[in-house]
């Protein structure tokens, strides 16, 4: 392999500081690693953090010195790896997305990472992280000179643009467990190092009266009270995140391109091109649909990490601000009328649910019983999920594009154009064989593992009718 020439560039030299900051995080992290008591679990934390800082510090320098790069407007050349040495050249014209990230530390530094995006991959082909917010700016100019873009006297609208009291208010209607779950997991290694006493607090509690009755009797309010702690939690953080990732989110149409700038810590400026829109998810919560608010979401060409193959399109909008925008990206028109899956599908969903219930209680009876006899109260609750997910499951074929509505809290709506399509595929579980129902699934390039269109619980001979129909119709559209 050819070393890298006198053209080739290295990072900037900031990038050290980034490299250092990542460093003190993973030792933290390493140090609050261990998820038992007692002093040699902490000790061995503390070694293991000091070995990881010890190995990771020199390595960041090799990677600085080993990275080279060279940029023009036919390709972007990348030299790279400590052990394994990789040259890699990315052609101008096959590149969809270039992509400006600024983090808070790196608008203090003044520096930013770029990220170059193909059609087709997992993660960015090209990531030079961090240059010069100047150099940045160098190379998005120089790849995008290959590439159609967009006229001066083009127009830029319809655009949409969230003030900050649009993201204020879509933020009250977040919620994110996740982030409260690893906070509590925080708060259980900070009782393992003693610096805090959850023992000592629930005995306090029973000391000071605030609860009369023996401790084992206490355990459902401290329950009760844990959920309610971790729901505002939840929120709080969700409300934080949201208002971080959304801060002063646009997006502006162009000839071939859609621009979008976001971010209040991390600063996201780039373009994804129409060609590589795939698909559009439409996502709401009850409460969002009782004032008519709701979140497009694009389906790309090639998952960006982080996403899962979904761009925020139009994170907090009226439904007729997403029916005005949308189509401009993608056409699509929304029909008058839905179709509606089997009925047998409130039977299968009951008796999932049913049996899901009652193993549920009779595993918590082994621990507690009476709280067991409370659980199988949830039964009827369960059946009316069931009869509630068979109103929100509906689909329509409609104008060269299926349309998927399904699930009931989180509600998805989905459009996909037919000749996005790349694959058809039916299944059926031993139940669904048993009621003569199936699921058709569709796939598109860049699908995500967990969020993808399908329709479930159709009758066998609906969903081979619906396949064969969407095929001849992606046959027609398809072009060789």
């Amino acid at each position: 392999m050819e070393a890298p020439s006198a053209v080739f560039r290295q990072l900037h030299p900031l990038t050290f500081v980034h490299y250092v900051f990542l460093a003190i995080v993973g030792f933290a992290f390493a140090a609050l690693s261990s998820p038992s008591y007692g002093g040699d679990a902490q000790r061995y934390s503390l070694i293991f953090a000091t070995f990881y800082a010890t190995v990771t510090g020199p390595y960041a320098i090799a990677k600085y010195i080993r990275f080279r790069y060279h940029v023009t407007s036919d390709e972007l050349v990348i030299y790279y790896g400590v052990f394994k040495r990789v040259r890699r050249n990315i052609p101008s014209e096959r590149i969809h997305t270039v992509s400006i990230e600024r983090n808070m530390l790196a608008r203090i530094l003044g520096t930013a990472a770029v990220r170059i995006e193909t059609a087709g991959t997992g993660d960015a082909e090209g990531n030079l992280s961090y240059v010069g917010v100047r150099e940045a700016e160098r190379i998005r100019n120089l790849l995008r000179t290959a590439q159609a873009v967009d006229s001066p006297e083009s127009p830029t609208s319809p655009s949409f643009f969230m003030p900050l009291r649009r993201v204020l208010l879509s933020s009250i209607y977040q919620f994110s467990l996740g982030i409260s779950a690893l906070l509590v997991g925080v708060f259980f290694q900070l009782e393992s190092f003693g610096i805090v006493d959850g023992r000592a607090l629930t005995s306090w509690l029973v000391e000071q009266n605030f609860f009369s009755g023996t401790i084992e009797e206490f355990w459902p309010l401290l329950i009760a009270l844990l959920l309610l702690v971790t729901f505002v939690l939840g929120w709080t953080l969700g409300f934080i995140q949201n208002l971080i990732r959304f801060y002063n989110f646009r997006i502006e149409l162009g000839a071939t391109k859609i621009r979008r700038r976001f971010g209040l810590i991390t600063l996201h400026e780039g373009a994804i091109p129409y060609k590589r829109v795939q698909s559009f998810l439409i996502r709401s919560n009850p409460l969002m649909r009782l004032y008519n608010w709701h979140r497009l979401e694009m389906q790309t060409l090639g998952l960006q990490s982080g996403e899962r193959g979904f761009q925020p399109g139009m994170p907090f909008a009226k439904w007729t601000e997403i029916t005005a925008l949308a189509p401009k990206i993608r056409p699509f028109s929304i029909p008058e009328s839905y179709a509606r899956v089997s009925r047998l599908t409130i039977r299968r969903r009951t008796l999932r649910y049913s049996l899901l219930i009652v193993l549920s209680s009779v595993i918590i009876s082994l621990l507690w019983w009476p709280l067991a006899l409370w659980g199988l109260c949830l039964l009827p609750a369960g059946w009316g999920l069931a009869w509630l997910q068979y109103l929100c499951h509906r689909w329509a074929y409609y104008d060269g594009n299926l349309l998927i509505r399904r699930r009931v809290f989180s509600q998805q709506f989905w459009i996909i154009p037919v000749e996005r399509f790349q694959a058809f595929e039916i299944t059926a579980t031993f139940f669904q064989r048993r009621l003569g129902l199936c699921t058709l699934i569709v796939d598109t390039a860049g699908a995500g593992d967990l969020r993808y269109p399908r329709i479930i619980d159709l009758k066998r001979e609906e969903a081979n009718r619906l396949l064969a129909e969407l095929y001849d119709a992606f046959q027609a559209e398809a072009t060789w």
